[in-house]
């Protein structure tokens, strides 16, 4: 639906304490949001009668503009189904003022859409042609400048903690935090046991895959269930041998406590770099050890006794194989086998049968490739056919509408000469003045709703286009050739057992599709 109103809201995890889950500022808020939003709109009469549509980011950073609803928002905006945007304020909105401002000032005008921020006292439509009033541009920077102010300040506070040996990260396995500190770790009577069994399992010569099977064997709570994490991930929780080495490894065991083994760079940082282990902060006897620090040296001796000397990088373009029953990518072996390593940690699982040779499934998918793009070349030449014969007939509908438009405007000149020359009266003058109106507006739709069509049929040809030369630089090309560019075109490969696999592409656009194929994989 178009002239719609969009509702934006939005709530970060800072403002809420943590300590008793409120919201700092209540007028922050989502429901006091919500309610300022509407009270504005129902006494503003240009817009009181319009459908509103709302979209909500609640725990989201204003950051960065990396928010789902935030997101849907603007491809909302961008496929004209939003006439105009309301916010409380600015710093609802985003707090980077240089992207804030590129929304104002050129995203916005360019999709016509009318923004509002009403504690700011700002409409774009009222600035229409202009740049954005000097006191909204030092509102937006110093909303940035509080978000970057805020994040060193809570870094210091981070640190400072860190320094005294206070625990600020994940809860190992084993530990929970005190009820009334909790950034004191204290023994989980519940899972502490199994820490304790899995070390001395390690000493006595068991590996982790076998401890990791027998634990999943006695329905033995992974650490994602001790803490009632429900990814959504299509990987069923269960210990693995990868699992069992992090524990082995984690020196908090023994009642150390470290810190500062990671950083961010700077502010938005999506990845943490690792901190020389001589910048750490360790702090002995920082909670109750649950192994003695004799008993951790012998884990790892054990541990490092059974790894290989020597690490072997294998190439890793071909990682695009996943178990169909569990979900978890295929482990390569030796560089050439794929097996699902699940079943290592269950007895009688499906995921035993998932068992490949690589040799065998790259036949499979050279075959299918070849396939698939004389399939994609013959679809891609159907589509920007298609969308070639659409577009001509659009244009035909574009040019006649534009010409029924106009001959409206010029019918209304005609009907005001003759009011002016009495030749009609007042009432027959607005009467056929208000039917060519109505008339013009039936057009002017239409007119719109043709060229998106136009243009959504021309992106569609130009995608075939694109998608049809690429495929032709991929015909009559040697098998050696499409070997080199084979896992280009894989999205993903779904092996159900040792004859059948499921091949989703990467270059089918124009119809989204997949292939099942079978064989002998072994």
């Amino acid at each position: 639906m178009k002239n719609q109103i969009a509702i934006y809201l939005r709530l970060s995890l800072e403002d809420v304490d943590k300590r008793t889950n409120a919201v700092k500022d209540d007028s922050n808020s989502i429901a006091s949001q919500r309610l300022l939003i509407n009270r504005h709109l129902d006494q503003t009469p240009m817009l009181c009668d319009l459908p509103r549509i709302e979209f909500c980011d609640d725990g989201f950073s204003g950051t960065n503009f990396d928010r789902p609803d935030f997101q849907r928002m603007i491809e909302c905006a961008k496929r004209g189904e939003i006439s105009c945007i309301v916010v409380k304020d600015l710093s609802r909105f985003g707090r980077d003022y240089l992207e804030v401002g590129d929304y104002l000032e050129h995203i916005f005008p360019f999709l016509g859409i009318r923004f509002k921020s009403i504690n700011d006292h700002y409409d774009s439509a009222k600035h229409e042609g202009k740049t954005i009033g000097m006191d909204v541009a030092f509102k937006n920077l110093i909303y940035d400048y509080y978000s970057k102010d805020l994040s060193q300040k809570v870094k210091s506070a981070m640190r400072t903690k860190q320094q005294k040996a206070r625990f600020v990260n994940t809860v190992p396995y084993g530990y929970k935090t005190h009820q009334d500190d909790k950034h004191q770790l204290v023994i989980d009577e519940r899972t502490a046991p199994v820490v304790r069994r899995i070390f001395l399992n390690v000493i006595d010569g068991k590996s982790c895959t076998q401890i990791a099977k027998e634990l999943n064997a006695e329905g033995i709570l992974t650490p994602a269930q001790a803490k009632a994490i429900h990814s959504s991930s299509a990987k069923k929780p269960q210990w693995t041998h990868r699992a069992i080495l992090s524990m082995i490894e984690n020196i908090k065991y023994t009642g150390v406590m470290a810190n500062h083994m990671r950083e961010s760079r700077f502010i938005r940082d999506k990845n943490q770099r690792r901190v020389p282990k001589e910048e750490w902060y360790i702090r002995k006897n920082a909670h109750e050890a649950i192994v003695t620090q004799e008993e951790f040296d012998k884990a790892n001796e054990a541990i490092q006794r059974r790894r290989k000397t020597a690490r072997v990088t294998h190439d890793q373009s071909d990682r695009v194989y996943y178990c169909a029953h569990c979900g978890g990518k295929l482990e390569k072996a030796n560089g050439t086998v794929f097996a699902c390593p699940s079943h290592r940690y269950h007895d009688g699982s499906p995921c035993e049968g998932v068992y490949w040779r690589k040799s065998a499934l790259e036949e499979v998918l050279l075959a299918a490739l070849k396939g698939q793009i004389e399939i994609t070349r013959i679809e891609s030449s159907e589509v920007k056919k298609a969308a070639r014969v659409r577009n001509e007939s659009l244009q035909r509908q574009l040019v006649l509408l534009k010409a029924q438009y106009d001959a409206c405007g010029r019918e209304k000149f005609t009907l005001y000469e003759q009011y002016r020359e009495a030749k009609i009266t007042a009432e027959e003058y607005l009467s056929g003045k208000d039917e060519l109106t109505r008339k013009q507006a039936a057009l002017k739709e239409q007119l719109e709703e043709s060229e998106a069509l136009y243009e959504a049929n021309q992106q569609m040809g130009d995608a075939a286009s694109e998608q049809q030369e690429a495929v032709g630089k991929m015909t009559g090309l040697s098998d050696a050739k499409l070997r080199e560019h084979l896992y280009d075109a894989v999205e993903r490969v779904l092996v159900y057992d040792s004859e059948s696999i499921e091949i989703i592409w990467k270059f089918n656009e124009v119809k989204n599709g997949s292939s099942s194929y079978a064989g002998a994989g072994v």
